[in-house]
């Protein structure tokens, strides 16, 4: 019986990327925190428009009911913002990335990857590179694979993605400029409670943080 898993991608063409960017990247405790995915976006936008000198052309894949562009209010002006899902639930200007003919700024991906099978992941970053703009950045977040139960709290959930794994698909796929972080929001209550329980979570290879943010810039 033959059984190809990824979608004719040879295993060690797999491996060879996992392994470009597993010593690359720190243990998960030393990776950077961030509080949230539109923070990054903000911080992005604000830096990246006045040297574009327009606003910037953002495409939320996976949008839902578009909550990020709620969450974008106090950089409105400063996007272009346009979304797509495949459930037509809420309305979309896009329900099929294969419609997609113009190039993005921002191509944001925010807790979907998890939900698809490995043939899945790869041909979703290779869709998200040809929707990236030269130059252009994507902004991808799953759950933390180390963080101990927030994977299973979604039965739509297939696999959890780790952040090394995630780089190699990015680099595979031709992305440059790869970093990770962590998105948590550091109260001081979490930062006692992460001090407090430091030991077990190294002991363990567990994290806090519930989810990875990736930054990826496609080559100009």
């Amino acid at each position: 019986m033959k059984c190809n898993p990824t979608d004719g991608t040879p295993w060690s063409q797999i491996h060879h990327w996992r392994q470009q960017y597993r010593h690359v990247f720190p243990d998960v405790r030393k990776l950077p925190i961030v509080p949230s995915l539109h923070d990054w976006l903000i911080s992005h936008i604000n830096a990246t428009a006045p040297v574009l000198g327009r606003p910037l052309r953002l495409l939320d894949v996976g949008a839902g009911p578009c909550l990020l562009r709620t969450r974008l209010a106090p950089v409105a002006h400063l996007i272009a913002y346009q979304s797509h899902d495949v459930d037509r639930a809420h309305p979309h200007d896009y329900y099929d990335t294969a419609s997609i003919t113009g190039q993005f700024d921002v191509v944001v991906n925010a807790e979907v990857i998890e939900h698809l099978d490995l043939p899945g992941k790869l041909a979703l970053i290779s869709e998200l590179f040809r929707l990236t703009a030269p130059g252009g950045w994507l902004a991808l977040t799953t759950p933390n694979a180390q963080h101990p139960t927030i994977f299973w709290r979604d039965c739509t959930h297939i696999a959890p993605v780790h952040y090394y794994d995630l780089a190699g698909m990015l680099g595979r796929a031709g992305f440059a400029h790869i970093g990770i972080c962590r998105l948590a929001k550091m109260t001081w209550r979490k930062r006692l409670i992460v001090w407090r329980y430091r030991a077990l979570l190294k002991l363990l290879h567990c994290d806090f943080a519930q989810s990875i943010l990736a930054v990826a810039q496609r080559p100009v």
